[in-house]
């Protein structure tokens, strides 16, 4: 049995000197001025937002032209209907409309003569029962994380989006989150926030969203 012992590091280092190694070149198509529609609608009054931009090429900034003069209308499974008013350049809001659980809402817009539409229930809202604070190691540390906690309804498909506000500013984080493998548990998952480093003193807010699929 002793013999066989260096056979697996001899075996390894093998793989890792003879894996393939291939230079290619990414064919980056320019998918620029393609129109980008961002809808959200959430439960109550609103006001409920679209904002409409134009892409841009891979290689250009990340200043993304707003679309102005398009009509938007917005209307829900129960016969409500309602044009959007742009606010500001490329953003356009409604007055009326108010949001439901439950409710299937399809969006209209037109832009230079094309119109696209979508189609989308709200779903069922899930409630946070606890936010804590936890340490876990980290390289020889560690770090404080931000963990809520919830109960997942089972049976059904949820996805969940987490905004992280700490002292006032919006965080920038892994924020999207799938039952796929939480379906009907207690769900304590930290939020990967990038760069945030929590202390004593802190405030913390964090919202909860039940999204679309």
């Amino acid at each position: 049995m002793k013999q066989q012992f260096p056979i697996l590091p001899i075996l390894l280092l093998s793989i890792a000197f003879t894996a393939c190694r291939k230079e290619i070149t990414l064919d980056l198509e320019n998918e620029s001025n393609k129109v980008v529609i961002e809808a959200t609608v959430s439960e109550g009054p609103g006001p409920h937002t679209v904002r409409l931009t134009r892409s841009v090429g891979f290689g250009a900034s990340n200043t993304f032209p707003a679309i102005s003069n398009a009509t938007v209308t917005l209307s829900d499974d129960l016969g409500n209907s309602e044009q959007l008013t742009e606010t500001a350049p490329g953003i356009y809001t409604t007055s009326t409309t108010v949001g439901g659980q439950g409710r299937t809402y399809q969006l209209n817009t037109s832009v230079d003569g094309t119109t696209y539409t979508a189609l989308c229930p709200m779903p069922m809202a899930v409630t946070m029962d606890t936010l804590m604070i936890d340490s876990f190691p980290a390289f020889g540390t560690y770090s404080r994380m931000i963990v809520p906690a919830y109960f997942d309804p089972a049976g059904e498909a949820n996805y969940y989006k987490f905004n992280v506000v700490v002292n006032g500013e919006k965080q920038a984080s892994l924020d999207l989150v799938s039952d796929r493998f939480t379906d009907g548990n207690l769900v304590m998952q930290p939020l990967f926030v990038n760069g945030l480093e929590l202390e004593r003193g802190d405030v913390v807010e964090v919202t909860m969203e039940c999204i679309a699929p």
